[in-house]
């Protein structure tokens, strides 16, 4: 059931964020940092630290009982956050991915059955697994939110294969080609975009556009997120330029011209940090202002609500612990 923002707010003024704003109101943000096409703004504070484990030490996938269908485990004595698109690899296995976040109370097993298989023509359950998580591309992201529920291992093979063709790859459903082909570019985005010491989350650009917004409840959990949202998330459309021969934009560097003295570099200097920061400031304050268009709780547990929410041009899920922004996913559409 789909509920409008403005009705749920006539009824509860207190109980849904109204606008990006509210979403990220507890954040502040940091220096941002480049690379070729990829842009990341990081974002510190959270009022929920401590309240959710940490996914990669939590989540266990514990069996696939069938294509399509994972049982996931959180073995923490905390409740968790199962990450949007959540997925794995593992070798001579069918690899899957969720289609969807969930909040898992502590020491709870739960089957989900609308996931999906992310290689088209390898059979083999995975076994069962506590290794790094991936988390799905950018530009798949969109297509897997909207089949959840629908079960249908193969529901996302077709998107694949287009992605697979977008970086230059056979136009087949096997999403682990990425990773055998593109493992040095996608670990050398990691090294460039380096979590900040207590991160919490980020805003993503490409080509200057904003393309995802990406918070957690704490520095422990952003630190289990940094490396799958950078490396198989978002240094993708790094690769989608490349093939396609767009050039990188470049971010403003120092220019002195014949300096007199270390006065004229300094004073340079904070004037190109200010030019910097009203850039990221100006981006910020147009993610702020989208209104909710509309949202949908999926689940509850305790305090904490996890809902599907769609912005203009941006559609993800967040969780709420009172009424505050917890966890937050949300990648562009289109």
């Amino acid at each position: 059931m789909k509920l409008n923002i403005w009705n749920s707010l006539e009824k509860n003024k207190t109980a849904m964020p109204i606008s990006i704003g509210d979403l990220l109101k507890e954040r502040q943000c940091g220096t941002a940092v480049r690379w070729g096409h990829l842009e990341m703004i990081p974002l510190f504070g959270s009022s929920s630290s401590g309240s959710f484990a940490a996914p990669e030490g939590a989540i266990r996938l514990t069996k696939v009982t069938n294509y399509g269908e994972m049982i996931l485990e959180n073995q923490s004595k905390l409740p968790t956050i199962v990450p949007l698109h959540l997925g794995y690899f593992q070798k001579a296995a069918q690899n899957h991915a969720m289609c969807v976040s969930a909040l898992l109370a502590a020491g709870e097993s739960r089957e989900f059955k609308d996931a999906c298989c992310i290689q088209a023509a390898e059979g083999g359950y995975i076994q069962e697994a506590d290794e790094r998580f991936i988390i799905l591309p950018q530009p798949l992201r969109e297509k897997a939110l909207a089949l959840r529920g629908e079960e249908n291992y193969s529901k996302l093979w077709g998107d694949i294969s287009n992605f697979n063709k977008s970086i230059g790859l056979k136009n087949r459903g096997h999403l682990d080609e990425l990773k055998r082909a593109y493992q040095p570019e996608l670990l050398r985005t990691l090294y460039h975009l380096e979590a900040s010491p207590e991160q919490t989350g980020a805003v993503f650009l490409c080509n200057n556009i904003i393309v995802g917004v990406e918070l957690a409840p704490d520095a422990n959990f952003w630190n289990d997120l940094h490396r799958p949202l950078v490396m198989y998330c978002y240094a993708p459309l790094r690769l989608i330029n490349d093939v396609a021969g767009i050039e990188a934009s470049t971010g403003e560097t120092l220019a002195v011209e014949k300096p007199t003295g270390i006065n004229d570099i300094e004073s340079s200097w904070i004037e190109l940090i200010a030019r910097r920061q009203e850039r990221i400031s100006g981006l910020l304050n147009q993610l702020r202002a989208l209104p909710i268009k509309s949202t949908q709780v999926d689940q509850e547990l305790g305090t904490n609500q996890l809902l599907t929410i769609e912005v203009d041009n941006f559609v993800g899920q967040i969780v709420l612990q009172d009424n505050k922004a917890a966890y937050v996913s949300l990648s562009r559409t289109g």
